[in-house]
């Protein structure tokens, strides 16, 4: 009798003690807790890294192409290229060869070869003014502009009227001379502007009053 409860103890105890494994075993180690440093590395930039500001860029980057190029203020970014028309004298030819002006003379015009110019106003009394042939040849024309000393300043128009200003000195053989000087002027300023008058100022004095007072 005192055999069978020991075998029955002995059971008992083997089978607590494969109750105690068996829990263990559903249990199993406990779970590592994640690692702070980890999830900071993995899910967010590091802070050490700021970005650095860039420049602006350019305008012409942004567009995609260069800036368009200022206008020249230089003459050849307006130039044309012609002849000229300069008014000489035919003197005594009675208003056969161009109107009648002065003594009983014409006023004719001619014509330069092709010239480059910026302002067809100056480049055309620039070569009346340059001119100091006394005579063309010839031709029998009469240029009374070539003892003086004038030089171009400036032009502008208005209407139908060109005022070209210059300055200097006119040289004039007399009474005959006065109003052939002023045809060549105002004629050749006329053609140059396209207008139907013109006003000579000779230092600021209209080239009538100015020869009036010779």
């Amino acid at each position: 009798m005192s055999g069978n409860r020991w075998i029955v103890s002995s059971l008992a105890g083997l089978a607590g003690l494969g109750l105690v494994f068996a829990l263990s075993g559903c249990v199993g180690e406990p779970a590592q807790a994640p690692s702070t440093t980890g999830s900071l590395s993995t899910g967010s930039p590091s802070v050490s890294q700021t970005p650095q500001p860039t420049s602006a860029p350019s305008a012409s980057s942004a567009s995609g192409s260069s800036p368009p190029a200022q206008p020249s203020s230089g003459t050849n970014a307006a130039s044309a290229t012609s002849p000229l028309t300069i008014f000489y004298v035919a003197v005594d030819d009675q208003g056969k060869s161009g109107p009648l002006v002065g003594c009983g003379d014409s006023i004719v015009a001619t014509e330069t070869g092709p010239v480059i110019y910026a302002s067809q106003v100056e480049a055309a009394m620039s070569t009346l003014l340059e001119d100091k042939d006394a005579e063309h040849g010839q031709s029998g024309l009469v240029n009374t502009l070539s003892a003086s000393e004038l030089t171009y300043v400036s032009a502008s128009v208005s209407g139908d009227t060109v005022t070209v200003e210059l300055s200097g000195e006119i040289l004039s053989g007399g009474t005959c001379d006065d109003p052939r000087i002023i045809a060549q002027l105002t004629h050749t300023a006329m053609v140059a502007a396209g207008t139907g008058e013109a006003v000579i100022l000779i230092n600021g004095v209209d080239v009538n009053k100015y020869l009036s007072q010779k």
